[in-house]
């Protein structure tokens, strides 16, 4: 009798391992049937595409990246602005001129640019920094000493840039299926294949005795694994739900 898979239990990772050596068990012993050959094609193709999901994820841990560094130049904006505007009331001459000359440029480029989204901020930022490098703006933001802070600013959001655009060459590279897509297709082809085989199974034992063989050392061992992972209570590396 041929053993089910518990796919629920398994990681991405598991699953296609899982399926690669199905395939091979199937191959190994020669199994001549039209409709085990056509799954057999599906699961090779549903595997592909499981180790595409795989790839992408990986690639898309660039999202936490590109968040971070977003977060950061954020913060550096909202710093920079807010201590630019603490001039505003100062009566000493030299820094009311150079407030005067600093802040209608940010007010222009936007006080809450930070909350815009990636593209449209950066453009803003970027368009910001051309007017405030300009010299007398230099001179005006180290009159008020936040030079420092604007060179820092600066680098955030070249440093942004970098991360952002080394994503977007990445998801360029392919269009990657999700996960779960990915996960939903497979699955049922899995479990036709393991009904189909139990049913030629029941129908000639003998002539399928070392296959049904085979398929059980591996859902035992996998199934194995897969148990003694979830109870140890270790944290699944790739959630397939979440993508």
């Amino acid at each position: 009798m041929i053993k089910k898979l518990r796919t629920s239990y398994l990681l991405p990772a598991e699953l296609t391992e899982t399926i690669s050596k199905y395939l091979k068990a199937i191959v190994d012993v020669s199994l001549e049937n039209p409709f085990i050959a056509l799954l057999i094609n599906l699961l090779e193709t549903d595997n592909e595409r499981l180790n595409q999901a795989i790839t992408a994820v990986r690639i898309n841990r660039l999202i936490e990246d590109v968040s971070e560094a977003d977060a950061l130049r954020d913060d550096l904006f909202v710093g920079f602005r807010d201590m630019l505007y603490a001039f505003k009331r100062r009566k000493d001459e030299s820094i009311s001129t150079a407030f005067d000359a600093v802040w209608p440029i940010l007010e222009k480029a936007g006080t809450r640019l930070h909350a815009l989204g990636y593209t449209e901020q950066s453009g803003k930022m970027e368009a910001l920094f051309q007017e405030l490098d300009k010299q007398e703006n230099q001179d005006a933001l180290a009159t008020l000493g936040l030079s420092d802070l604007y060179a820092e600013l600066k680098t955030s959001q070249e440093d942004f840039a970098a991360i952002y655009n080394n994503r977007l060459d990445e998801d360029a590279k392919k269009s990657y299926p999700t996960m779960k897509d990915a996960k939903r297709k497979a699955v049922p082809h899995v479990n036709i294949l393991i009904d189909a085989l139990s049913i030629l199974d029941e129908t000639d034992p003998e002539a399928h005795q070392e296959l049904v063989t085979k398929m059980n050392v591996i859902t035992t061992e996998i199934t194995s694994t897969a148990l003694s992972r979830k109870s140890k209570g270790e944290q699944e590396v790739i959630d397939e739900e979440e993508f």
